[in-house]
């Protein structure tokens, strides 16, 4: 009688086992098809996906693909994006239905090409993982991860060294609001935070190193997007538009660490008429004098102006209650492609052409 039912046991088990690896492998192959579909909507939207091999392995609880180098390229009507990336492992359903968590350190390549615009970025990392969301029609609704240290190339230019870099990257789509001034919320929100990147290898004037030396400590920015943007086709004609609809850039925060120089503000960037950002900031700044002494220096402000913004400063200066270098809490605003910190222009900044 009990070898009966230990038999009845076993067999059970086996069956069940079998019935595990079965639904795993039609698991395995359903993800295969959805990839596949996944790479023939991409192509309907101008994307092409392709690879040297993917394998799917993780038996029997997880569904790990492993992907050989990869490769995307999106054709417009005069603009091409290529990316070449490192051999990548991805794992579905890691945060429920549409979410992918993703390994890919190593050497990436994007090459920009438009008929006056030629630029290539390359990077290599030790680490770089993260979380992708897909929504409907496998639109990316989110990405965000860490890379860390890793190198940084543009053009083929000096090598770039960032120890840690973590971004979060989300879009929403939700109902129209009352508000008279923004009623699309927000699309897109963007947060990034950078230490250690050092700039010791860029070509850099020798008055810039002296005064603020050749590593930023730290900088970290969060973002939202206000108003109906498509920001992976910017045009001229769709800023506009966007501008005109009423468009903003929040600057939910903003933090630069560089040497003596420390920079925490918030506000809001626009579009002028000519399509040039115009904003308005509140900030703390300390260090300033040495930016001044730094600005003089290059010749790209006169003495009399330096001296003046010399004495606004000793006015404004403060020390936190927290400790620390006096700082300075003052507007900081954009107008007219002129950079001015309180009532005092400090810089004329180049003009953005879009086209």
């Amino acid at each position: 009688m009990f070898q009966r039912k230990y038999l009845v046991f076993l067999t059970a088990l086996v069956l069940l086992t079998l019935a595990w690896a079965g639904g795993w492998f039609w698991l395995a192959d359903k993800l295969r098809a959805d990839i596949d579909s996944f790479v023939e909507t991409q192509r309907g939207n101008g994307v092409v996906l392709r690879w040297d091999d993917l394998r799917i392995s993780g038996f029997p609880v997880r569904f790990d693909t492993a992907i050989t180098a990869p490769v995307a390229r999106w054709d417009g009507v005069d603009q091409t994006i290529t990316w070449t990336g490192a051999d990548t492992s991805i794992r579905p359903f890691v945060e429920g239905p549409g979410a992918v968590s993703f390994r890919a350190p190593g050497r990436h390549r994007l090459e920009l090409r438009e008929p006056e615009i030629d630029v290539l970025i390359e990077t290599r990392s030790e680490r770089l993982d993260g979380v992708l969301e897909f929504g409907d029609a496998g639109r990316i609704q989110g990405l965000r991860g860490v890379a860390e240290p890793f190198d940084l190339n543009v053009n083929s230019g000096p090598r770039i060294g960032i120890a840690r870099a973590a971004f979060d990257f989300s879009r929403r789509t939700e109902p129209r609001t009352a508000d008279p001034i923004h009623p699309d919320p927000v699309a897109e929100r963007l947060s990034v935070i950078v230490t250690g990147i050092d700039l010791s290898s860029a070509p850099m004037d020798a008055n810039i190193v002296r005064a603020l030396g050749s590593t930023i400590t730290a900088f970290a920015v969060q973002t939202a997007l206000h108003g109906p943007l498509e920001i992976e086709a910017v045009s001229a004609d769709s800023l506009a538009l966007w501008r005109d609809a009423g468009g903003t850039v929040e600057v939910e925060s903003l933090e630069l660490n560089w040497g003596p120089l420390r920079f925490a503000g918030d506000g809001t960037l626009v579009l002028d008429e000519a399509l040039q950002p115009a904003g308005a900031f509140s900030a703390r700044i300390s260090g300033l004098d040495t930016l001044i002494d730094l600005l003089e220096q290059r010749g790209e402000i006169q003495s009399r102006q330096a001296a003046f913004v010399r004495i606004a400063l000793a006015v404004l200066m403060r020390a936190p209650e927290n400790g620390g270098p006096p700082e300075a809490r003052v507007p900081v605003t954009i107008q007219n492609r002129v950079l001015s910190i309180g009532p005092v222009p400090l810089l004329q900044l180049e003009a953005v052409i879009w086209d």
